[in-house]
């Protein structure tokens, strides 16, 4: 958290830089060094070269804010295009499946089967695949009169298909036996 803050202060102090600042100061600087020869006391000519030195600085530091500006923007970029990047691949996990109601009121995101599908037809959880954009399949875990029960195992959520019920084999025993 403390990062975070830390870093939002940095943004905003590299935000609020303007570049006209940098080009003003150098140009004073420019102005007073000119200026420089035109003085006739040793005072005179040090308190320029003083005020100089003060330009300089601050020249450099807009130079610095500019160049921590820039980081920032490209780091930006950087995250956007990555964000663009996920994006692109979920659209096209997304493009491999429709939203399709195995009973009443039951949904699930079906595989869709075309003569370039490479993956055996499966669902995926409704839930993982709208809010947290996962592919988490449904495992079958039992049935009985009321159907078969299926299971995300990344969200908990389950599910029954009431649509045959009695078609099901009994799945296997843990000792692989029915």
């Amino acid at each position: 958290m403390r990062l975070n803050v830390l870093k939002s202060k940095e943004k905003e102090n590299a935000m609020a830089f303007d570049p006209a600042t940098l080009f003003a100061s150098a140009k004073t600087a420019y102005d007073i060094a000119k200026g420089i020869s035109a003085l006739n006391t040793d005072v005179e000519r040090n308190q320029a070269v003083s005020k100089i030195l003060e330009v300089l600085l601050s020249v450099q530091n807009d130079a610095l804010l500019m160049k921590e500006k820039h980081s920032l923007f490209l780091t930006e970029i950087d995250n956007l295009k990555k964000k663009i990047s996920e994006f692109e691949k979920w659209s096209e996990i997304e493009s491999q499946y429709d939203l399709k109601e195995i009973a009443a009121g039951v949904f699930v995101y079906a595989y869709k089967k075309t003569d370039k599908a490479i993956e055996p037809s499966h669902w995926l959880c409704a839930k993982c695949f709208n809010t947290d954009k996962k592919k988490s399949i449904f495992q079958r875990f039992s049935h009985n009169s009321h159907g078969v029960h299926y299971k995300c195992h990344t969200c908990g959520s389950e599910i029954v298909d009431h649509s045959n019920p009695k078609h099901y084999p009994t799945p296997p025993s843990p000792g692989g036996f029915f």
